[in-house]
C-alpha cells in the first residue's frame, strides 16, 4: 500500500513538470478556481509544506513524523537565518542586487534547453542562475484570474531568484550551513555511509525566499499555482495532496488537544 502511495506521487511530479507524459494514467481530479486555490493554499502552515517537500523525499521512509517535524522546523530555521545573515553581510535585501554583490550571472531563458522539462529556475554551479521566463509570462494569465501578489511579474521573478541564492549561498557555506551539515546514517558496517536529507535543502530556500522578499505565504504555493499555468488536472492533483496533508495535521492536531484537556 505505501509503495503504492509513493509511485503515485512519484507519477504525479512526473505528469505535473513534464511535457511528454508518461503511460501512467493520470485521475481526474476535482476542478478547482486559481482564486479560491491561491486563498486555501495561502493559509498553509510550515509544517504542512513541510511534509508536502518529505513525501518526495528519497529517505522519507527512514523517518517518524516527530522526527520530520524536528527537521522542517530546523530548515525554516536555517533558511530565515540565512537570509538575515546574507542580506546584513551583502547590504541589501533585494535580490537582484544581492546576486550582483555575490558575483552570480543571472540569465532569462524562455524555456530550459531541449524542452520536455517545465523548470521555473535553476543554479548551475558555481554562479549561474536562470530565470526561465515562459513560467512568469503564463503566471500572469492567473494573476488576473486571481490576483495573488505572489504571482506579479516583478515578484514571482525576486522570489524565483531569492530561492536559487539559497542554493548558491548553500555551495559557499557547505561546511556550516544546517542542509548540508545534517546527516542520516544509512548504514554502519562495513562502513559508514552518511546521507544529505535532499528536502531539506527545498524548505529552507523557501524560507530563505520568502524572508528575503518579505512575502507573508509560502513560495511552495508556487508549486501548485504555476503548474496550473502548464497543466490544470495536475495542479489539482498537487492541491488535493496539500489539502489531505492539512486535514491530517489538522486531525493530529485535535487529538493532542483532547489529550491535554483533563475531565472535572
Amino acid at each position: 500500500m505505501e509503495g503504492s502511495r509513493k509511485k503515485e506521487k512519484w507519477n504525479r511530479l512526473v505528469d505535473a513538470f513534464s511535457l511528454k507524459g508518461t503511460s501512467y494514467v493520470v485521475p481526474q481530479y476535482p476542478q478547482v478556481e486559481p482564486e479560491q486555490m491561491a486563498e486555501e493554499l495561502s493559509e498553509i502552515s510550515e509544517t504542512v509544506w513541510g511534509m508536502y517537500a518529505f513525501a518526495r523525499e528519497p529517505l522519507e521512509g527512514r523517518f517518524t513524523r516527530e522526527q520530520k517535524c524536528h527537521y522542517i522546523a530546523k530548515a525554516n530555521v536555517c533558511g530565515r537565518e540565512w537570509a538575515d545573515k546574507v542580506a546584513k553581510g551583502y547590504g541589501t535585501n533585494d535580490p537582484k542586487l544581492l546576486a550582483e554583490r555575490m558575483g552570480m550571472k543571472v540569465l532569462k531563458k524562455k524555456t530550459p534547453t531541449g524542452g520536455g522539462i517545465v523548470l521555473f529556475a535553476q543554479f548551475v554551479q558555481p554562479d549561474e542562475i536562470t530565470i526561465f521566463t515562459d513560467c512568469i509570462a503564463k503566471a500572469q494569465r492567473i494573476y488576473r484570474a486571481c490576483g495573488c501578489p505572489l504571482l506579479e511579474s516583478e515578484k514571482l521573478t525576486s522570489v524565483l531568484l531569492a530561492h536559487e541564492l539559497f542554493h548558491a549561498v548553500e555551495e559557499r557555506h557547505e561546511k556550516e550551513i544546517y542542509t548540508r551539515t545534517e546527516k542520516v546514517e544509512l548504514w554502519r558496517r562495513p562502513f559508514s555511509n552518511r546521507s544529505s536529507i535532499v528536502c531539506l535543502s527545498e524548505i529552507a530556500a523557501m524560507a530563505f525566499a520568502a524572508q528575503m522578499t518579505g512575502i507573508e505565504v509560502s513560495p511552495y504555493m508556487l508549486d501548485v499555482l504555476l503548474v496550473y499555468a502548464y497543466d490544470q488536472n495536475a495542479a489539482w492533483g498537487l492541491y488535493e495532496e496539500v489539502c489531505s496533508l492539512r486535514a491530517e495535521e489538522q486531525q493530529l492536531q485535535e487529538k493532542r488537544e483532547n489529550k491535554n484537556i483533563c475531565p472535572d
